[in-house]
């Protein structure tokens, strides 16, 4: 089970607080343990399915000032799910669908790093790009018009940047199109899309 399940080192963060797994023949739990030693369980799966822990578990992907985020749920090709954790006392603090650009490989070891102080993802119906500035709880709401005809429309960007206060946002509409949208952040300004270029 140790060696098919997730990492079961301790994970220390900024104020003190520690991450950890734990299991025994029963359940395969994690464990929230603030600066002052208050334990919380804030995820837990069934022991038969410990061999998708990795998968199905709480993944952190991302430590911000006072909350964590995790990613949850991801069936074997569909959407995950991401959740926002309290750091000092386990309460689930906010739950978003597939993320954009955001830990899509959902095999924990080869996870890459998030760099960004904000989350991106799509409303409801996909005709807006939401930039949720984490700390702050400050909300962007960029239009967008583009028909994402994916299975999992957030899968089809396929990379984000960021570069004086200008996010980049690539994505693909077909198997030959692939364009840009270009947000000014600073000044909460939207470029026009790129044009179509040939892949």
């Amino acid at each position: 089970m140790n060696g098919a399940t997730v990492s079961c080192d301790t994970t220390t963060f900024k104020n003190n607080s520690k991450l950890y797994w734990q299991y025994n023949c029963d359940r395969i739990w994690l464990t929230l343990e603030n600066s002052s030693g208050q334990k919380f369980v804030i995820d837990e799966v069934e022991v038969e399915l410990y061999n998708l822990t990795y998968r199905l578990g709480y993944h952190l992907i991302k430590e911000f000032k006072e909350s964590l985020l995790f990613r949850s749920g991801c069936p074997a090709n569909g959407p995950c799910t991401y959740t926002l954790i309290d750091k000092a006392n386990g309460k689930k603090l906010k739950e978003f669908d597939q993320l954009i650009c955001i830990d899509t490989d959902i095999k924990w070891e080869h996870a890459h790093k998030y760099n960004f102080d904000f989350i991106v993802y799509l409303s409801n119906k996909s005709d807006n790009i939401i930039i949720y500035y984490v700390d702050s709880k400050r909300t962007l709401k960029v239009p967008f018009k583009e028909n994402l005809t994916g299975i999992i429309p957030q899968h089809q960007f396929d990379e984000m940047t960021l570069e004086n206060n200008i996010l980049k946002l690539s994505y693909e509409l077909d198997k030959d199109t692939k364009k840009t949208l270009k947000i000014e952040l600073k000044n909460k300004k939207i470029q026009p899309l790129t044009a179509a270029t040939p892949k």
